[in-house]
């Protein structure tokens, strides 16, 4: 996972655990991103349902529009 680090923590090879730390950077960069985007910028871009909306402001910890 060279997104954050090129430096992987636990080796995609060791099953389940490879993965996981990867999926977890990548969800902490997307609510980074979104929260610095604001609420605002995601739901005037927002191409999905307003229930998906809602999720994903909800899991940014962003308050509805």
């Amino acid at each position: 996972m060279y997104l954050i680090s090129p430096i992987d923590l636990i080796p995609d090879f060791i099953p389940v655990l490879g993965y996981a730390d990867d999926a977890l950077v990548v969800a902490i960069a997307l609510r980074f991103a979104t929260r610095r985007a604001g609420s605002d910028s995601i739901t005037k871009h927002w191409p999905g349902t307003p229930a998906g909306l809602a999720a994903v402001l909800r899991l940014a910890g962003l308050p509805s529009s």
